[in-house]
C-alpha cells in the first residue's frame, strides 16, 4: 500500500486556522481515533531546538502545537504529556521560551520527564544498537511528532525523522554527534533510533519554515503548507519535493527505505489535500547538488576541500562560551585560546562539522563558509 501524505496550504499563523487544518489533515487520514485509544498516554513531541522567538522559524509554532492539544482535548484524550530533549537549557523553560507556554496551561498539559533517561537496545540496528532514551518517552504509549520544516547543514534537511533526535536524553546526544561524525553515519544511526522511537502521526509545521544556515541560524521563509502523515520518510520525501531537492539527496530518507521503514519515491506515495505544485519554492536556498565531499567522505585531505565549516561572525559574537560548551569533543574544536578576552577561535583540523555549535548559538553569531569548490559544484549555492 501506498504511504499517505496530507499537503494542506496554511498561509498564517492564526490559531483558528492552523488548528482547522490541522483538524482536516488529520481527518483526511483517518480521524485522530485511528491513531490512538482514549485510554493511552500521548506525548507532544515538538522541535525544541532551543529558546527561540517564534518568528525565528527555528521551533515549532506554538499555533501548531496548540492545534494538536486541541485537537485531542476536543476528541476527550486525558493523558497527555509534552517534551523534547533541548540542546541547551531544560524542557520547560525552552518549551516556555518558544511560546508554548500558553498552550501548555490552556490544555493542562503534563511535563514529561526529559532529565533522564534509560539505555535501551535496537537489536536490528545497522550501526547503533544502543540508545539513552528519555523516561518521558518511554513512559508514554504513543507519540505525536510535531516537527518543523528547516533546513539543516549537517543533514542538509531536518523534519519528521531527524526530530526523533530528541528523545535521546541530554548529553548523550553530542556523543553521538562524535561518534557518528560524518553525515552518512548519522543519518543511520537516526534511522535506527526510528526503529526505536515510533511515533504514530507526524505533523510538520511548513507555514514558515527555514532555509539557508539551519536548524537554527538560517533565514525563515514562507512556505505556507502543514504537512500531515503516518510515514515520516515519506513525509520528509514530500518536504524534499517542495524544495525542489531530490530525496534521494538525505541519507537517512534512503536508509529508512531500505531498511522498511517507509517510502520515499513518488509512486508509493499518495498525495491527500491540496495540489503540491503551487506550493513548490524553487529557490529555497539549500544545496540541491551532490556535492562531491559526499563522494570521497573517506579521503580526509581532499574532503577538507569541499566541506562547509561554522565560523565566528565577529559583529555579533558576545564571548558567552556557549558554542565552547557545546562542542562535543572532549579536545574541544572550538576554544578561547587566547583567553576569554578574545572571541572563541576554531580548530578545523579537530572539527568534525557537526554544527552543534551553530545551532546552540543564541546570538547566531555562527555562520557556515561554503568552499569554492563546493559554490563549483552547486552554482545554486
Amino acid at each position: 500500500m501506498k504511504s499517505k501524505v496530507v499537503v494542506l496550504r496554511c498561509s498564517t499563523y492564526d490559531n483558528q486556522q492552523v488548528f482547522e487544518t490541522v483538524k482536516k489533515g488529520v481527518e483526511l487520514l483517518g480521524g485522530i481515533d485511528k491513531f490512538f485509544d482514549k485510554e493511552e498516554k500521548i506525548l507532544l513531541k515538538p522541535n525544541l531546538l532551543a529558546s527561540t522567538k517564534p518568528e525565528k522559524a527555528a521551533t515549532t509554532h506554538p499555533a501548531v502545537f496548540r492545534a494538536v492539544a486541541k485537537l485531542l482535548r476536543d476528541n476527550k484524550y486525558e493523558n497527555l504529556s509534552y517534551g523534547d530533549s533541548p540542546g541547551f537549557g531544560d524542557t520547560k523553560k525552552v518549551a516556555y521560551g518558544c511560546g508554548l507556554g500558553g498552550a501548555v496551561e490552556e490544555f493542562d498539559l503534563n511535563l514529561a520527564d526529559f532529565s533522564d533517561g534509560v539505555r535501551s537496545s535496537v537489536p536490528d540496528g545497522k550501526i547503533c544498537k544502543q540508545f539513552v532514551i528519555a523516561n518521558g518517552v518511554l513512559e508514554t504509549d504513543g507519540i505525536i511528532n510535531v516537527c518543523k520544516m528547516k533546513s539543516h547543514a549537517f543533514q542538509r534537511v531536518t523534519g519528521a525523522v531527524k526530530n526523533t533526535f530528541g528523545a535521546v536524553y541530554g548529553f548523550n546526544k553530542g556523543g553521538m554527534h562524535v561518534k557518528y561524525g560524518n553525515a552518512y553515519d548519522f543519518a543511520q544511526m537516526i534511522v535506527d533510533l526510528n526503529k526505536l522511537v515510533k511515533p504514530r502521526l507526524h505533523i510538520m509545521d511548513g507555514i514558515v519554515a527555514m532555509e539557508g544556515s539551519g536548524p537554527r541560524g538560517g533565514d525563515p521563509v514562507e512556505m505556507n503548507v502543514i504537512l500531515l502523515s503516518a510515514d515520516p520518510f515519506a513525509l520528509d520525501s514530500v518536504f524534499c519535493k517542495l524544495i525542489d531537492l531530490d530525496p534521494k539527496l538525505i541519507p537517512a530518507i534512503i536508509y529508512g527505505a531500505d531498511d522498511g521503514l517507509g517510502v520515499y519515491k513518488e509512486e508509493d506515495i499518495e498525495l491527500i489535500g491540496d495540489d503540491l505544485e503551487p506550493l513548490v519554492n524553487k529557490e529555497f536556498n539549500i544545496p540541491r547538488v551532490k556535492l562531491k565531499s559526499e563522494d570521497i567522505r573517506g579521503i580526509s585531505g581532499m574532503r577538507k576541500l569541499f566541506l562547509r565549516k561554522p565560523y565566528i561572525k565577529e559583529d555579533k559574537c558576545i564571548k558567552c562560551g556557549i558554542c565552547v560548551e557545546s562542542c562535543p569533543l572532549d579536545d574541544k574544536a572550538i576554544t578561547f585560546s587566547d583567553g576569554s578576552q578574545n572571541i572563541p577561535q576554531y580548530e578545523y583540523n579537530k572539527c568534525i562539522r557537526c554544527f552543534c555549535c551553530q545551532e546552540l548559538c543564541p546570538y547566531e553569531a555562527i555562520g557556515v563558509k561554503v568552499p569554492l569548490l563546493s559554490r563549483i559544484f552547486d552554482k545554486r549555492n
